[in-house]
């Protein structure tokens, strides 16, 4: 819930009848998948170096609007696309043809340094905008926070004040 707060709420992203494509497919991606299903996309694509790991994420969704992709074997364009992979968190990038973050919005679910690569990239690519993951974050405190307590906390400006204090 946070990463689909943190776009439509913080970022004014819609996804439905959005075109999605997600790099990776681990437990970051298992996590996100069901409440970004729940926000109505057209299609999401699954694009993981390991394609029996991205079917195997999908068959536990038996949803027909997500499918499996080859990463470098990516063609069309995407409204939204999402990095799922930990390839930041060692200074890498995914390999995916540049076709396939030109005029997108791109969001990094890894904050902080390790996600100005990525985003950079995307960038230099013709992405539309970049963003990385401390809304995901700080909106996913949020919601447990409001499951334990029954109040949610003020979570933009929690965003606010990090973003100035994070560099």
């Amino acid at each position: 819930m946070g990463l689909v707060r943190d776009l439509t709420v913080n970022l004014g992203c819609s996804l439905t009848n959005k075109r999605l494509l997600i790099l990776g497919a681990g437990g970051a991606v298992r996590g996100v998948l069901g409440p970004l299903l729940g926000a109505s996309p057209d299609s999401i694509v699954i694009a993981n170096r390991t394609a029996a790991r991205a079917q195997s994420l999908i068959d536990r969704f038996e949803d027909p609007r997500i499918r499996v992709a080859d990463p470098e074997a990516l063609s069309g364009s995407f409204d939204i696309v999402i990095n799922g992979t930990s390839a930041g968190l060692v200074g890498a990038l995914p390999k995916v043809p540049d076709t396939a973050v030109s005029g997108s919005f791109v969001y990094d679910m890894i904050y902080g340094p390790n996600s100005e690569p990525f985003c950079l990239w995307a960038r230099e690519r013709g992405a539309r905008s970049t963003v990385d993951g401390l809304g995901m974050l700080v909106e996913q405190a949020a919601e447990a926070f409001q499951l334990f307590h029954g109040v949610r906390p003020d979570s933009g400006a929690v965003l606010r004040r990090l973003r100035k204090e994070v560099p």
